[in-house]
């Protein structure tokens, strides 16, 4: 292979590892409250459209944004109508890094800066140890990694230029530079890439402006591959934003091919001639003109799209809706089955609240501690969607237990589902305990201070503790109980005195007070949730 080649792939590389390694870092330097932000900014058209630009801006990624949205929407946590605003913002907001590269990357010798930037933002990861620090200084590498693949890029382009036929080039029709855009991105996944070798061919007089226009429209459209790869086997709204997603961008894509020619001779006799910074503006019009037409039709496309990708949901439950209740004793079994099946979710769901997945955190392969150590990340699953299917599986108990209530009459039986009822009741509570932890666990995972940490360690361990035993016993073993007993005790006594050991760590740590606040509410849930797992074991089981 041509080492002109070797250097453009190479190039290609370092600047979509860049590209990568920035999104990274900026998204663990926000924490889990730039996903918050985007929750709660989107609650008209206008305030979506407007998150999904500056969302896409800061993190340079429309495919994280949309994945995002994706995701909040698939999660019940984002109107479908407002992850549509969102996805459309998305478009206007990644034609901020087409206009980065043509401004600094091709006005400057940007080779010694991005290599500064390397070396200050690399040196400062090591120095910074862990926590947001860390992930700022990543990010600063990233953007040196982006430009060092950019410059690559260029002195490629500008070696390729003197061996290419340029003008066999630009007997092409402008839709084969078309299909090529929407290709590679569809290929590599970032359209911020495609783009980039757009500009590199444009600048070296590879390509001439319509070529490299035609280009970017394809990368434009090739983008919609992330959106549908992420609805792959997603839920209904999932489906659903994907496919506003690519109505936008292929309508978008076909207007600005219909208007080409006259969008190109605008943008380059404005003074900007045929420059790269001309083609940064042909990207941004277009997508604006898609916004135009689209922004007024997001309610009534939203509407639309409600109508469409129904499927029948299963059963939350695994017994209860295959048996009849005309014979109450088999029937009160399956309820008892079923209240169990519900404890092992409360115990999912308790464990992927401390972002430690369920199937990991429950199957005891090794000491909490390593199992602590070894997921500290927030889960891409958000917790509170499971707490929304544990209602589901809640309700469709307690229904079930309220119409066989009526059609038991044997005293023992009797007393065997109050006992069941009861153990359902006591499991409903834990749930509703963890689900109003969640926010002060968000806030906790934001915070890098050594106090809160060693806090927040010591949480998600009772927590993980808590469940493990739970589980077990729910599995058979006897020895359970106890454990629970002993973790409760603990708990409970902890909890007494919590108000003292606040107290001092306030004092000595110069706690705020509303991490103070954080720290007696998830002290007090901890011991009410490991109070009702405690009873519902002995409601049914007593010693």
């Amino acid at each position: 292979m041509s080492p002109i080649f070797i250097q453009a792939f190479a190039s290609l590389g370092l600047f979509m590892f860049g590209m990568l390694y920035l999104e990274d870092s900026l998204k663990k330097a926000a924490g889990s409250s730039f996903k918050r932000w985007v929750k709660i900014s989107t609650d008209t058209n206008a305030k979506a459209l407007t998150t999904g630009t500056v969302a896409t801006a800061a993190l340079q990624s429309s495919s994280v944004v949309t994945l995002m949205a994706l995701s909040l929407v698939g999660a019940g946590l984002m109107s479908l109508q407002s992850s549509i605003g969102v996805i459309f913002g998305s478009n206007i907001g990644t034609t901020a890094t087409g206009w980065i590269i043509a401004i600094i990357g091709f006005k400057f010798d940007i080779k010694l800066i991005a290599l500064s930037m390397v070396g200050f933002g690399g040196i400062g990861s090591v120095l910074a140890g862990e926590g947001r620090l860390r992930h700022t200084f990543g990010g600063i590498t990233g953007f040196g990694l982006i430009f060092l693949g950019l410059e690559g890029l260029k002195e490629s382009f500008s070696t390729l230029s003197s061996t290419v036929d340029i003008e066999s080039l630009r007997g092409y029709n402008v839709l084969v530079f078309l299909g090529v855009g929407l290709l590679l991105t569809a290929i590599i996944q970032s359209s911020s890439a495609s783009i980039a070798i757009a500009q590199s061919a444009l600048y070296t007089g590879i390509l001439n402006f319509d070529h490299a226009a035609a280009f970017v429209i394809g990368a434009n459209v090739g983008t919609t591959v992330t959106a549908i790869i992420g609805a792959i086997g997603g839920s209904s709204d999932k489906k659903r934003a994907a496919l506003a997603h690519i109505l936008f961008n292929v309508t978008t894509g076909i207007i600005a091919f219909a208007l080409l020619h006259p969008m190109t001779w605008g943008v380059t006799h404005i003074g900007l001639h045929q420059s790269v910074e001309a083609l940064a503006l042909f990207h941004t019009v277009f997508n604006i003109i898609g916004v135009v037409v689209w922004y007024p039709l997001i309610t009534p496309l939203s509407q639309w799209l409600l109508k469409r990708f129904h499927v029948v949901k299963p059963s939350p439950t695994l017994y209860i809706h295959n048996v009849s209740q005309t014979i109450p004793a088999l029937a009160h079994e399956a309820l008892r089955k079923e209240v169990y099946h519900l404890g092992h979710e409360v115990c999912s769901f308790a464990v992927s609240a401390i972002n430690i997945p369920p199937q990991e955190g429950l199957k005891h392969h090794g000491s909490i501690s390593k199992i602590l150590e070894a997921y500290k990340e927030p889960l891409e699953l958000v917790p509170l969607h499971l707490y929304h299917d544990l209602q589901l599986l809640q309700g469709e108990i307690l229904d079930y237990a309220s119409s066989l209530s009526q059609k038991i009459q044997l005293p023992a039986v009797r007393d065997d589902f109050d006992k069941t009822l009861a153990m359902a009741t006591y499991l409903i509570s834990a749930s509703k305990y963890l689900k109003d932890l969640l926010d002060d666990i968000g806030m906790l995972n934001e915070t890098d201070t050594l106090e809160i940490a060693a806090f927040y360690h010591e949480f998600r361990y009772q927590i993980l503790a808590l469940s493990m035993h739970y589980n077990d016993w729910l599995d058979g073993d006897e020895n359970a109980p106890q454990e629970l007993e002993e973790l409760f005790t603990k708990l409970d006594t902890s909890y007494k005195n919590s108000v003292g050991i606040l107290n001092d760590m306030i004092t000595d740590y110069k706690i705020s007070k509303q991490m103070t606040a954080i720290f007696m509410n998830i002290t007090h849930l901890t011991r009410n949730f490991s109070k009702a797992l405690y009873k519902s074991i002995s409601i049914v089981a007593p010693s």
